[in-house]
């Protein structure tokens, strides 16, 4: 009797894709204008969207500041929305 397991395929089953959304908005720490609790963001979020706090429950809205410089990144905020 053979009591040995078949050997597993370690290959991944597919490759990865592209994805659809740059997930530069997730990973952005931004805070709620009210109550200033952490904004957690699922990524696909785009600027100009309605989030909402989940601790107080403000609806804020999803903006970029402003640049400093040409050599800047944008920085995304969290502005008031009521």
């Amino acid at each position: 009797m053979n009591d040995s397991l078949p050997a597993v395929n370690e290959a991944a089953l597919k490759a990865p894709g592209p994805r659809s959304d740059p997930r530069e908005v997730a990973t952005k720490d931004l805070s709620c204008p009210i109550c200033s609790a952490d904004l957690p963001l699922t990524g696909d979020e785009h600027v100009g969207d309605e989030i909402f706090c989940t601790y107080c429950g403000a609806p804020c809205r999803l903006m970029v500041k402003p640049k400093k410089g040409p050599d800047q990144i944008d920085e995304y905020a969290a502005e008031e929305d009521y």
